[in-house]
């Protein structure tokens, strides 16, 4: 019976590298996201939208949480 754990071990390799590439995607959209929104929580803190500003500044946190600890595989 062949073995199968060494074969095409390119496409290992490749399945790393498209884990990796979707990882810093979503890191730059979460650092995208809480840049986003702490614009908004700012504009909506400025307007007296309070309710509008916690849930724009807890979605901005969300995201910051998420710039730091990537999606694991």
């Amino acid at each position: 019976m062949a073995n199968h754990s060494n074969a095409r071990p390119e496409l290992a390799v490749d399945r790393r590298r498209a884990v990796v590439r979707e990882a810093v995607d979503a890191v730059v959209v979460a650092r995208y996201l809480a840049d986003m929104t702490a614009q908004l929580e700012s504009m909506a803190g400025a307007a007296r939208l309070e309710l509008l500003a916690y849930l724009l500044a807890m979605a901005r946190a969300e995201a910051e949480n998420l710039a730091r600890t990537p999606p694991r595989e």
